[in-house]
This record gives structure tokens, sequence and C-alpha cells, in this order.
């Protein structure tokens, strides 16, 4: 089975593009919508599914969203019992570079700034699932950073800022390459 991380920046289209690729009946999940997946870790050390619930002036704000490895691993499992070919796990945490080696290629959605704005500035409230790190400031303060991390390691750039058909006939392009260099 072929695993494959679609990630980028807040905005880049990451869940719009696993809903698209399920659409043309392909096994894609958007990790950034699953609460048994994604956690934000508080600086006391609590975890918190949804962060907006402690929503008091006095607790600190939760750190970055996390992806619970076990979970993760659980997903993965579940798909190669279940004859999956490919996996499409779209999403983004600050913990998915220490879990790549899941994944048998990473690809990045890559958006400029400018679009990142305008789409953040588009995307309507959500019932605080896995998008409280989302905000405009803090995606901006994060922006350079996470694409030079990513590229660093080694993800496949795809650029997220075309129609998300195009971004999606890119990233089947791109898997079907991958799957090309794994039986060299």
């Amino acid at each position: 089975m072929l695993v494959l991380l679609v990630t980028g920046v807040p905005a880049a289209g990451k869940s719009t593009v696993a809903r698209k690729l399920s659409d043309w009946g392909h096994t894609s999940i958007s990790l950034d919508d699953d609460n048994s997946t994604c956690s934000w870790p508080y600086p006391d050390g609590l975890q918190d599914p949804q962060p907006d619930h402690r929503n008091n002036s006095s607790s600190p704000l939760p750190l970055q969203r996390t992806w619970n490895p076990d979970r993760l691993d659980e997903i993965i499992s579940t798909a190669r019992r279940g004859g999956v070919q490919t996996l499409w796990l779209c999403g983004q945490s600050a913990n998915a570079s220490e879990l790549r080696d899941r994944f048998d290629a990473c690809l990045l959605l890559e958006i400029d700034q400018t679009t990142m704005r305008r789409r953040l500035n588009d995307i309507e409230p959500s019932d605080g699932v896995c998008r409280a790190d989302a905000s405009l400031i803090s995606a901006i303060a994060s922006y350079q950073g996470f694409v030079a991390t990513w590229r660093r390691l080694g993800a496949v750039p795809v650029d997220g800022a075309q129609d998300p058909d195009q971004v999606c006939q890119d990233l089947l392009m791109t898997a079907a390459l991958a799957t090309l260099g794994r039986h060299r």
C-alpha cells in the first residue's frame, strides 16, 4: 500500500483535496477534520481535542495542533487490512515531520502568502474542528519556516494555488511517479 501525506500551510487546500480525491473514488482522509487524530497540547500538559472549549481568559493558549501517532497508525493499518492501494492523508500538524516515516511520500501544497491570506479570510468558521491554529497572524508567522522545513525534508512541491481539479490531477501524477520509483 502506498501512504501519501499531503500537507501545506493553512488554507493550502488540504481538506479540499481530501474531499475531491474521495469524490473521485480514492481513499483520502482529512486529518484536520478528524477529532480522534488531532489534539492541541497546553503548556500545563493537558490535551484538548477542541481547543475552543477551554475558553476563559486565565487559561493559556494551546500550542499548535498535533497528531496522535497511535491513531495515525490505526488509520493506516485499517486501510492496509481493507486492501486500500493508495491512502491519501491530508493535513498539517506540529509533529508531522516526526511521523514522516509512516508515509511513502510527502507532498507539499505550495501557495503564496497572498493566496493564503485571501483563502483564510474567506474560510467560514467551522465547529472549531482542527482550525484553531489557522488564524491569519499565526499562519503568516509560521509560513516561511513551515515551507522551508518540508522542502528540506524532501517533500514534493505541488502548486496548490491552481484550480482544485488541477491540483488533484497533479497529485495523482506525483503519486504515480512515486509508485514507479518504489518498483525499481
